[in-house]
Order: structure tokens, then sequence, then C-alpha cells
């Protein structure tokens, strides 16, 4: 799992953030990095059509500048033992890189992300963004933004923080986490947020004040998440469980930021154009909200009966994608 991984850099600082948390990946699961740069092609002054024009002195010098900035990021990555090579392509930034995962046998592709304006995030999409929809395979993302202003950014991850709400969709992550454990010896948290009421008082939670329907969610969280644990208990990993309540997305990034040894693993819709501006996205907030990486899968696919095994584990609630 996670052999071969394609990693889409420009050269900034913010998507150099990602590489630590890539390089303890890569030491898990023995993975192979590909570092893509794309090259944005020219846009025609006669007939206003994209294209590359050679010879094309601008267009020489970007190649060249890539060539040797990824020359030193490679030669770091041997003298630490990791296998990494780069390459360069032509062509729009989210067509070429959806494109490279898709048909260059890739198992993961690690994504450094930037903050947009919020107004902009309910009108357009970002190419991060158009990624994320489009991607075929899971995602280690980071917000490098957000990764700057964070001082101990770096700290190692040790342990899988595994985000469940009792859909199938989430529990699309659980084979990857399964492996991903496995291969790194890491103990698994899962966790589940039950949504927070208005009015609805914390330290009253399991009081007899509590609101009946509060209480008896979080008790069949408690069970949801005992089922799986017990489950993956049997197969020798190492797990706890962790019921909150709030909002998911403030919730998720709120522990991982008090616990950041934690690599957040979510199974996730990635939702797009209205449907993200009425509904929302919690994987998207999450990125938006936090400088920690997230292991994104994408739900609907599955690793192969070699990487995943065969666990299919309870069902805590609905089939329905949009629940994610």
């Amino acid at each position: 799992m996670f052999k071969r991984v394609l990693v889409p850099m420009n050269g900034s600082e913010s998507t150099e953030r990602i590489l630590p948390h890539l390089v303890q990946l890569t030491n898990w699961c023995d993975s192979e990095l590909t570092l893509l740069h794309v090259l944005r092609p020219t846009r025609s002054r006669s007939t206003g059509h994209l294209q590359i024009e050679y010879p094309n002195m601008l267009t020489d010098r970007a190649q060249g500048l890539a060539r040797a900035y990824f020359a030193e990021v490679v030669e770091q990555f041997d003298n630490i033992g990791v296998m990494a090579h780069s390459t360069t392509a032509a062509g729009e930034l989210v067509d070429t890189i959806v494109s490279r995962a898709s048909a260059g046998g890739f198992d993961l592709m690690a994504l450094a992300v930037g903050e947009r304006h919020p107004a902009l995030r309910h009108v357009t999409e970002s190419a991060s963004e158009k990624i994320r929809v489009r991607s075929p395979i899971p995602m280690l993302i980071l917000n490098g933004h957000r990764a700057r202003k964070i001082k101990d950014g770096d700290v190692p991850l040790t342990r899988l923080l595994v985000a469940l709400n009792g859909t199938r969709v989430s529990e699309f992550a659980l084979p990857y986490v399964r492996r991903v454990a496995r291969l790194g010896n890491l103990p698994i948290t899962l966790i589940r947020v039950v949504p927070e009421i208005a009015g609805f008082n914390h330290a009253a939670e399991l009081s007899s004040v509590a609101p009946r329907f509060v209480r008896g969610a979080v008790e069949l969280a408690e069970e949801y998440l005992e089922d799986h644990a017990a489950l993956l208990t049997e197969e020798g990993f190492d797990v706890s469980t962790r019921v909150e309540v709030g909002t998911a997305a403030h919730t998720l990034t709120a522990v991982q930021e008090s616990a950041p040894e934690h690599l957040l693993v979510m199974a996730s819709v990635v939702r797009r154009g209205w449907l993200r501006a009425m509904l929302g996205c919690t994987a998207d907030e999450v990125i938006r909200m936090s400088g920690r990486p997230l292991l994104l899968i994408p739900a609907g696919r599955r690793p192969g009966p070699s990487d995943s095994g065969s666990y299919d584990g309870p069902s805590g609630g609905s089939n329905d994608p949009t629940n994610s």
C-alpha cells in the first residue's frame, strides 16, 4: 500500500511543509516518491488557444529552474534513505495532476494546499479543491499556510486518529487504517463526534437533566465505536475509542491540535459546486482550519485484497454518502 506516491510541488515553502510528514509515511510503507512540477501552457495571442511554444526562453528557463530545484530535493531524500525522483509536465495544472494520478499507477498523492478568502470558497473552486474532488487515489493533505503558524508542526506521527460517523462512507477508511497501522506498528484511536445542540450543557452530558436524545446519541456512538474496536483488537491492533460532542470539523481539529502525534484519517465524498456551498464538507473544513496532516480516503475506492485483508466491520448508520 502507498508504494508509489505522487507529490505535486511548485517550489514554494508551503508545499515543502508536507515533506516531513510524507517521509514518515514513506518509512512506514517503503514508498517511492515522484515529485511533479507542472509547467503552465502559454496562451497564443493570435488564436487565444493554450499551447507550449518552442523554442521559448521563459519555458526553457522554467524547466531549468525546476530541474535544479528538484535535484536538490531528491538529493536530500537520498541522504535520509528515501527513494525519490522528479519529473516535469506541461499542461493545465489540475488536468495534468489528476491524469498522472489516474494513469501513473500511483497509490497516494501528497498535496500541500493554501488558504483562500472565505467569500471565494462559495463562488469558485481552487486548484487544490478541484484535485481533491477528482482524485481517484487517497491523498495526504496539509494546509501549508496553517502549518507555518504552528511551532511544533513537525511533531512525529505515532498514532492514527480515525474519524467515523456511523456511515459506510466513513468506514471506507478502515482497510487503509489497518494496513498503515500494521506497517507502522501504530496504535489507533477511533473517534466519533456527536453533533452539538444549542443550549446543551456539556457538563451535564450524562446527568439526569441532560436531554434524553443527546444521552442516547452518545451511548449509541460509544457502542458503535466499541464494536469496531473489538474487531480490530481481535486482529492484534492497539485500539482506543473516543466520543466527543460538538461540531465535527472544529472538534476533530481541536483533538488533533491537542494531541499532534495523531495522523487524522477520514473517508469522504468530497462535494463540489452548489452542494459544497449549501451543505458543506467536513473534510474541506478540517483542511481549511488545521495545520496538521490529513489522510483523506475517497469513498467508493477500497484497497485490493492483498492490501486490505477482508475487514468489513459493523455499520452504525445510513449508507447515504452525503452524510460524510
